[in-house]
């Protein structure tokens, strides 16, 4: 990525860039290059009160967000969630105090990735400087959408040298299709026993396009293809749903991972999530999630055991609920039931993924919002 004097056109870029994305024309993987509509300006997407919600209990003053079930930590992903509901929020001074106390205390690598856990307890804060790639890439994202949002340059000389690293250190050209490491080190065939691993859940396909418009040394539109072929073809089990956690290895290529419970739950959840949020996805790629959650199912994610073939449980909070239910408006337009759309505070997790779909459905699928009030404000 060349060095920028002028920032102010790198953010006009993002915000009206035409990209050229390539698609799956049909099921025999013929592929075409479509060019889409620019990109929209960053509408706010949530209310005051839902905001004022979530921020209560899980956001304190320091900018932390806090994972108020597991001991209060704090992870890079739940950080970069933060930031992204303060952009549809309109909030830039909690965005602000996020990505302060973020850049200050969770960024302690040499490569400009941020360490992926912050526990209060102990001293030193961080215990493991190792990164998540999906933290990395949110907060990335993050801070692209920030800069349009708010149109400032000092996110851009933030996010410029942090797509350089994701790209330089989490991307891999691997048998034709570019790989996310779920991590800088520990999922390689050198460091783990059924290497090299993926996390399907850690393609964010919003942040690829926006990266693409702005770098050109990185393969960011391959990395969107390639999450969309690597989750279409690992469905697995008689649900047809893609595992948490992939090998690549040759001998067992797109089987569960080794070293990882071997279901589709609370990582695979996200996957259709991050495909509504701006990426541009056709439909065909939701509807296995929206076949099996709602089709066949109750209208709600399953904890599903791939060893077994069987559901553990259904999930049934409200956040999970309106995943399911995103997934069917971008499979097959149908509207988002009155119950997804209320939004109280739960737990951390399933409170952040429900904000996070209902700002997607409400930014990018309004035809499944029949009579909302979806344009909240610029």
């Amino acid at each position: 990525m060349s060095a920028r004097t002028n920032r102010r056109p790198w953010i006009a870029a993002v915000a009206s860039a035409a990209l050229m994305v390539i698609v799956g024309a049909d099921g025999a993987g013929a592929l075409e290059a479509r060019r889409v509509a620019p990109t929209a300006a960053v509408e706010t997407t949530i209310t005051p009160a839902e905001w004022q919600a979530w921020r209560e209990r899980f956001l304190d003053r320091s900018g932390r967000v806090v994972d108020v079930e597991k001991n209060r930590v704090s992870h890079s992903e739940g950080q970069a969630y933060g930031m992204l509901l303060a952009v549809r929020a309109d909030d830039h001074a909690s965005f602000d105090r996020i990505a302060r106390f973020t850049l200050r205390h969770m960024r302690s690598r040499s490569d400009g990735l941020i360490s992926w856990l912050y526990d209060p307890r102990t001293f030193p804060r961080i215990l493991d400087v190792n990164n998540a790639s999906d933290g990395d890439i949110l907060f990335a994202y993050a801070m692209v959408l920030g800069a349009v949002k708010w149109n400032e340059p000092r996110y851009v000389a933030i996010a410029e040298p942090m797509i350089d690293a994701i790209g330089d250190r989490l991307l891999e050209r691997r048998d034709g299709l570019v790989r996310v490491r779920p991590a800088a080190y520990g999922f390689e065939p050198e460091h783990h026993a059924d290497g090299p691993v993926v996390n399907l859940s850690y393609y964010v396909y919003g942040a690829f396009l926006l990266f693409g418009a702005v770098d050109d040394d990185h393969p960011w539109l391959e990395a969107w293809q390639s999450g969309l072929q690597l989750t279409e073809a690992s469905l697995a089990g008689r649900d047809r749903l893609p595992p948490d956690w992939i090998t690549l290895r040759a001998d067992r290529y797109l089987a569960p991972a080794e070293g990882f419970a071997a279901k589709s739950s609370y990582d695979a959840v996200r996957i259709p999530l991050y495909m509504a949020m701006g990426g541009r996805v056709p439909p065909r790629y939701f509807a296995p999630f929206d076949a099996a959650w709602n089709v066949r199912g109750n209208r709600v994610p399953k904890d599903y055991d791939l060893a077994t073939d069987r559901v553990l449980m259904d999930m049934n909070e409200p956040g999970y609920r309106a995943i399911a239910a995103v997934a069917a408006c971008a499979s097959r337009g149908v509207p988002l039931p009155r119950s997804v759309e209320r939004f109280t505070a739960g737990t951390y997790f399933a409170s952040s993924l429900h904000l996070l779909a209902l700002s997607a459905a409400r930014a990018y699928h309004p035809h499944c919002l029949p009579g909302a009030n979806v344009a909240l404000a610029r």
